[in-house]
């Protein structure tokens, strides 16, 4: 595909304090699934940002998203949020979505630019 065909979808989350094995449990082996039988998600990763004394973790979920009109993706993907599942070892208040969208190709050393 493009380069514009290819997007990745940052969702950021934290769960509450003292939850975290629940949180992964269901995130790893529930919601990843869900997110990825939307059409045009094609991968997905899990990352954690260390941790700062007194700060609760936080997580990122990376999804590959492939499509040639992302608006519509992201209304499929919207559309099918309520009814995807949630535990109650995640805090709400903590989701944030960041939608990426590449302007260069993927780089990598002693490719010519």
């Amino acid at each position: 595909m493009a380069v514009n065909n290819r997007h990745l979808l940052l969702i950021h989350t934290s769960p509450f304090h003292g939850c975290e094995n629940e949180f992964n449990h269901w995130y790893d082996r529930v919601h990843l699934a869900e997110v990825l039988a939307v059409p045009g998600f094609v991968g997905a990763q899990r990352f954690v940002a260390p941790q700062a004394a007194g700060e609760r973790r936080r997580y990122v979920a990376i999804y590959e998203v492939e499509t040639d009109d992302i608006t519509a993706t992201m209304e499929r993907f919207e559309k099918a949020r309520p009814t995807m599942s949630t535990t109650p070892a995640l805090d709400p208040s903590s989701v944030t979505i960041e939608l990426l969208t590449p302007v260069t190709p993927p780089v990598t050393p002693g490719q010519p630019q």
